[in-house]
């Protein structure tokens, strides 16, 4: 009699998790959409910053700078070179934990003919052969270069 109480219990056991499978393997494979909206907007910040004819025209009082920067750090500009620096933080976001390798992923996302030739663990270096308004080639590319600036800070400098 126990023998087959035990075989009844096993049974139902693997009745109630065959019944629970469909739901839990559907709710694992469900995408998980982020939407642009919810996106911080770092590419419309780097190319206006690639765009500009003049770095020293980008309004001082509110600059440019990547998401996760606003706020926390300052920029300065000159007519060939915009320099960037803020705090970033080093926990673990849900997408890269390294702010360096994150940034280094933008610039590469927003700008489809960058070559990116360096990339090391606390220097990202990037050319744009930037295009002016009629569409042909900038004479001068533009340099992007990122790097870690001390203790939990970043730094981004554009040069033409």
């Amino acid at each position: 009699m126990q023998a087959r109480l035990r075989i009844r219990s096993r049974f139902a056991a693997l009745k109630s998790a065959l019944a629970v499978a469909p739901v839990a393997f559907l709710a694992l494979a469900t995408p998980m959409h982020a939407f642009a909206e919810d996106l911080p907007d770092v590419c419309t910040a780097l190319k206006a910053i690639v765009a500009a004819k003049s770095f020293s025209t980008l309004d001082a009082a509110h600059p440019l700078m990547p998401a996760g920067a606003p706020g926390q750090g300052t920029c300065r500009a000159s007519a060939h070179a915009y320099d960037c620096r803020w705090q970033a933080h080093w926990g673990a976001d849900g997408i890269v934990a390294d702010p360096l390798q994150e940034l280094g992923a933008d610039i590469a996302a927003c700008f489809p003919d960058v070559r990116h030739d360096v990339n090391t663990a606390t220097r990202q270096h990037f050319v744009i052969h930037a295009n002016d308004e009629g569409g042909t080639r900038a004479a001068r590319p533009v340099a992007l270069t990122a790097t870690i600036d001390g203790p939990n800070a970043l730094r981004l400098r554009v040069v033409r």
